[in-house]
């Protein structure tokens, strides 16, 4: 199954996205591997998001954040990390510029 983080690049993007009608243009998607998936899991990320957020991002389950103080917290947590996380920092980075959101589709 495929696991894909996805940033609307507008209001209306992420009113589509909330009706299951976003067209591909509207959305910057990043599509991880198993391999990328279980490395972000394995050192603790996903767990460090659902803390901050108070979500539950697993294979199992869809996920979005919408609050931008969130959002940013989440953000300055991943520049600590020592992980690299370009890909995923620039999706929340993203999110912050699109003044919109992000979605774990897994």
């Amino acid at each position: 199954m495929s696991k894909t983080i996805s940033v609307p690049i507008d209001q209306q993007a992420a009113y589509d996205l909330d009706y299951n009608i976003a067209k591909k243009e509207q959305l910057v998607e990043m599509e991880l591997t198993d391999s990328e998936f279980n490395t972000l899991w394995n050192e603790g990320i996903f767990s460090m998001i659902d803390k901050i957020a108070s979500c539950t991002i697993d294979e199992f389950e869809d996920e979005h954040i919408t609050d931008f103080a969130v959002i940013n917290e989440i953000l300055n947590e991943l520049k600590k990390s020592k992980a690299d996380l370009r890909d995923l920092i620039k999706m929340f980075e993203l999110a912050i510029a699109y003044k919109t959101s992000i979605h774990f589709y897994f």
